[in-house]
């Protein structure tokens, strides 16, 4: 029979000690308390002597079928070192924190809700989300979810890299709302391994001037779609001109008015309800997109810039064009950039056209080794019929003439 503890106080040069067996102790192992009192180690001896007599009341209530369960789970534990009482309290943790975390298609309702205010696009990227992910992955609880579920799972619904990204962007946004709730204690979309990029500059898609000239020439009305609203995508071809000629962002351009645009003073206003960064800029209009701009007749000049049912029309132009729609995404505002940088070499007027805040990002974006010669294409993009006098590019400067070299005359 084991013998039964007396938890006796002990006087040590560290103060009065209590020994406390692993069956009491929080650690599971045996402890030792120390006292500056006798007093005090007595009370404290007491509250133990306490909890071993309600230990052995509740141990004599114990079935059999309990006390091999103890036992086989005792064995399971031993190679952690970690007590039966120590992996009860985490399950209950763990089981406590997994009923408050939602699933993460309710946490998605929930981050619809709340960017309620968004702009129109990102809410559509939102709900375009939700339908393109598995629904094995929208039914698990937010909990549960690991980092490889997150890969999996983009890896099933994307092909290229950008859309990935996107996607694990979209996805980290979700469940850092619920982090934020407290109701996740770490958010696994961070986790996730990213592919390193071998090649920054192959990430920044420009348009050819041929994939340009397809672009504009799939503009147009066609015999036949779903929609009767949909056939008519010739009103498609300002807004593109937009972006590709003047490098408004895609969803600047679906906010901006003709009120915002000036053919006398040759600019757009982009307001702080247009631009993306709330800041007010205005763009110049060059001869090229002043072209594009005048197929629009003066008494149609109102409302909005993009048409009707614009995000449909657009997708059926890009298509027609034979253009990805994904990897295209941005792909007339960084052609913008590039082919103005490489036609004018002047980095202050870009700057304020595009809205950027730092200079970095031209040498990101748009710093490609381009000549003049091989951009001033781009510019002669123009509607059927009409024709604007060439830019001659600036001539290669002459190679330097090798100076004579004269003998020096030794004393």
């Amino acid at each position: 029979m084991a013998r039964k503890p007396e938890f006796k106080p002990i006087k040590t040069r560290a103060g009065w000690m209590v020994s406390v067996p692993p069956s009491l102790a929080e650690s599971g192992k045996r402890e030792r308390c120390f006292f500056k009192s006798r007093d005090k180690a007595r009370d404290y001896a007491e509250s133990l002597r306490e909890r071993t007599k309600k230990h052995g009341e509740a141990a004599s209530a114990i079935k059999p079928s309990m006390a091999e369960d103890a036992t086989r789970a005792t064995e399971i534990l031993e190679p952690f070192s970690i007590t039966l009482q120590q992996a009860a309290r985490f399950y209950a943790h763990h089981h406590d924190k997994r009923s408050q975390a939602p699933t993460l298609a309710d946490a998605w309702t929930a981050a619809l809700d709340r960017r309620a205010n968004h702009r129109e696009r990102y809410l559509a990227d939102l709900k375009a989300w939700e339908k393109a992910l598995p629904g094995s992955l929208l039914a698990m609880n937010c909990h549960d979810i690991a980092p490889d579920d997150i890969k999996t799972a983009l890896d099933s619904v994307t092909e290229g890299p950008t859309r990935w990204r996107n996607g694990l962007a979209v996805l980290s946004a979700v469940l850092g709302d619920v982090v934020k709730d407290g109701k996740l204690e770490k958010n696994p979309a961070r986790a996730v391994h990213v592919a390193r990029k071998v090649n920054r500059d192959d990430d920044v898609v420009i348009y050819t001037v041929d994939e340009l000239k397809a672009l504009f020439a799939a503009c147009k009305d066609y015999p036949k779609a779903k929609d009767e609203e949909d056939r008519l995508c010739a009103a498609c071809a300002v807004p593109f001109a937009v972006m590709a000629f003047a490098g408004v962002r895609p969803d600047e351009v679906t906010r901006l008015r003709w009120e915002d645009v000036s053919l006398e003073l040759h600019n757009i206003r982009v307001g702080a309800g247009v631009a993306k960064k709330a800041t007010r800029r205005n763009v110049r209009i060059n001869p090229t997109l002043a072209a594009w701009l005048e197929t629009v007749p003066v008494d149609k000049r109102f409302g909005k810039l993009v048409p009707p049912r614009w995000r449909y029309k657009a997708a059926r132009v890009r298509r027609e064009a034979g253009i990805d729609g994904h990897e295209k995404q941005d792909a007339l505002r960084h052609s913008f950039g590039t082919y103005t940088l490489a036609t004018e070499n002047d980095l202050d007027a870009l700057n304020a056209d595009m809205g950027h805040e730092h200079v970095r990002v031209f040498f990101t974006h748009y710093h490609k080794a381009m000549t003049k010669a091989d951009a001033l294409p781009y510019w002669q993009v123009l509607p059927p019929g009409v024709e604007l006098p060439t830019i001659a590019a600036v001539p290669s400067a002459p190679a330097p003439k090798p100076k004579k070299q004269t003998k020096r005359k030794t004393a």
